[in-house]
């Protein structure tokens, strides 16, 4: 599929559009959650609510942990490649020759 830049302008015209709509939308409406998890987790706290917050944790942490981890392995990846490119380049040769 070719891209024309009529088709590359109203692309653009709609990032615009969706970024100045998420960003006009007032701040409660985006920060409203689920009404029955509010309900059921205010007052004193016991073993569900500590339970509930350890969850929460969880759930945060492991977008990171999952886009760290890819992010490490493309680092060491690019590095063992690089290294190895100069190991190519220099004309060092480990290997024994048999006469």
């Amino acid at each position: 599929m070719r891209i024309t830049p009529l088709t590359f302008i109203g692309l653009g015209l709609a990032a615009i559009f969706a970024i100045l709509g998420v960003v006009t939308l007032p701040s409660t409406a985006l920060a409203q959650g689920c009404a029955m998890c509010k309900t059921a987790l205010d007052g004193p706290v016991d073993p569900l609510t500590e339970a509930f917050n350890v969850s929460s944790l969880f759930l945060m942490a492991t977008p990171y942990t999952v886009v760290g981890t890819v992010g490490a392995w493309i680092y060491i990846a690019s590095r063992r490649h690089q290294r190895h490119l100069e190991h190519d380049a220099s004309g060092d040769d480990d290997t024994v020759h048999e006469l």
